[in-house]
């Protein structure tokens, strides 16, 4: 189809195809708005032989400026590539586009006049700041967002044709392994012996985790706590891929004999950087947990948990 009149140097068309390099759903949208998130970044994708990502920007409405009535959300395209030399510069024509659920179509949207955009280490993203009206955008009969879900995609103009597909989801309480309990026997022979302890690989919406409990402390505890972290497994993977998992869970530690006196503690983070857990040096103090009375340490069993309550994938 021809392209519409440009308004604000923006000319915007439906068509049948789909986008050539790369196509990017994200669900659950909603949810975004409850988690504070005002950015949503792919994973890396690579056309031309230059590895990009799509940035979709305030879910919850980019701040309106001074006089405007509306919120807008934003779509933009970053270059992400580290092998330039000093001084780099792409110049580079490209197409973003909007699944239309209701027609079937991809609205593609793109500079008037296929103007060429200049990337270079200063401005590494460009795009559109008002893609839509975030009213136009969450009524369900325009398309854009329909069950929750949203669909957009890129294309650098006259280069490859093979697309990568990714999808970006959050998880609310996920079913299988949304708490993980691990059970430590003989707690205080453990300490006695043991400098640290993890618990099994465990498996949550594709993420591999695992538990990792330092009976006397790490060296920030000086002896007086149990330090209790979470550890996400093949952060390397994620980092090659430029992406991250977001997670809110809590970590506990049981109390055998009343449920609500567990040892808790509620977190939200992204993981994905070289380290790739998180815990609390000083989760409890030892003589807390070691006092018979307090129901923590029954038999020498201490029973520790993971509890998902929200959690992002990429599939």
């Amino acid at each position: 189809m021809g392209s519409t009149a440009a308004r604000d140097g923006v000319e915007r068309w439906s068509r049948d195809m789909p986008p050539a390099h790369f196509f990017f759903k994200i669900r659950s949208f909603s949810l975004l708005s409850e988690t504070g998130v005002d950015k949503i970044e792919s994973g890396v994708f690579e056309a031309c032989d230059i590895k990009w990502r799509l940035c979709v920007v305030y879910p919850k409405g980019k701040l309106r400026a001074k006089g405007e009535d509306e919120e807008h959300i934003s779509l933009y395209l970053q270059i992400v590539d580290n092998k330039f030399p000093a001084g780099w510069e792409v110049h580079a024509k490209f197409s973003l586009f909007v699944y239309d659920h209701v027609n079937d179509k991809y609205l593609t949207i793109q500079d008037a006049g296929g103007k060429t955009r200049r990337f270079h280490c200063m401005k590494t993203e460009y795009g559109f700041d008002k893609l839509f009206p975030l009213s136009t955008f969450n009524d369900p009969s325009n398309g854009y967002l329909v069950n929750d879900t949203c669909a957009f995609g890129a294309e650098i103009l006259s280069v490859s044709s093979a697309t990568k597909h990714e999808c970006y989801s959050l998880v609310k309480a996920p079913i299988k392994n949304g708490t993980y309990t691990w059970t430590i026997k003989s707690f205080l022979t453990l300490k006695k012996r043991e400098t640290y302890t993890r618990s099994n690989e465990f498996i949550v919406e594709g993420s591999k985790w695992k538990l990792l409990l330092y009976p006397s402390g790490d060296s920030r505890a000086n002896g007086q706590y149990l330090s209790l972290f979470l550890e996400l497994l093949g952060v390397e993977g994620l980092i090659a891929h430029g992406r991250k998992i977001y997670a809110k869970f809590i970590l506990r530690i049981c109390n055998h004999l009343v449920i609500l006196k567990h040892k808790e503690i509620e977190v939200a983070k992204f993981f994905g950087d070289e380290a790739g857990s998180w815990g609390h040096p000083k989760f409890m103090k030892l003589s807390e947990l070691e006092s018979s009375s307090n129901g923590f340490l029954v038999k020498d069993s201490l029973i520790v948990e993971v509890e998902f309550k929200l959690i992002s994938k990429y599939s």
